[in-house]
């Protein structure tokens, strides 16, 4: 039996080590928790350019069965995104030379201005700025060609989806 004068519930203290004990794991968990965030991010993009360099791939291979390789060089001419089956669901459409802050983050567009298909991150916390300060990463379809011999022009021998600037974002 517990005498009357015994008390039996935790201090005021004990309490306020608990309260800072979850604080600074919930704190950690957050941390932790944003940066899978980023990293899934990251990886949803770079998946998106792996399906359009695959689409890219099978566009050169039917050019190629059906010897018409002389269209190569339109094929460099056009949005990447036209590869897919059917477009990201955060791509906006082709936009000529838009303003940054107008673009949500964690989109996708084609800039038909400069040519370039361009992803805005919407958590890009370890993304570095490229050398205009934006935080944008911007693809180009870039032709690869084979020098000319005897007075002839270089002929397009494929084509290749290629960072404009080569972007780092090392989330780990």
């Amino acid at each position: 039996m517990l005498s009357p004068n015994k008390q039996t519930g935790g201090t005021l203290l004990e309490l306020a080590v608990a309260g800072a004990i979850i604080g600074i794991i919930a704190t950690v968990f957050l941390g932790y928790m944003l940066r899978y965030q980023e990293v899934a991010e990251k990886t949803v993009m770079e998946t998106t350019v792996i399906n359009m360099r695959t689409g890219l791939n099978l566009r050169m291979a039917e050019l190629m069965a059906t010897d018409r390789m002389r269209d190569m060089s339109a094929v460099a001419q056009q949005n990447p995104i036209d590869w897919l089956e059917s477009p990201p669901p955060n791509y906006l459409g082709q936009i000529d030379n838009p303003e940054p802050d107008a673009i949500p983050p964690g989109s996708w567009y084609y800039d038909s201005g400069r040519r370039q298909l361009v992803y805005r991150p919407d958590r890009a916390r370890y993304l570095k700025p490229g050398p205009d300060g934006e935080k944008l990463i911007r693809f180009r379809v870039t032709a690869k060609t084979h020098p000319g011999q005897n007075s002839r022009p270089a002929r397009v021998e494929g084509v290749t989806l290629t960072p404009v600037i080569p972007y780092d974002w090392p989330v780990f």
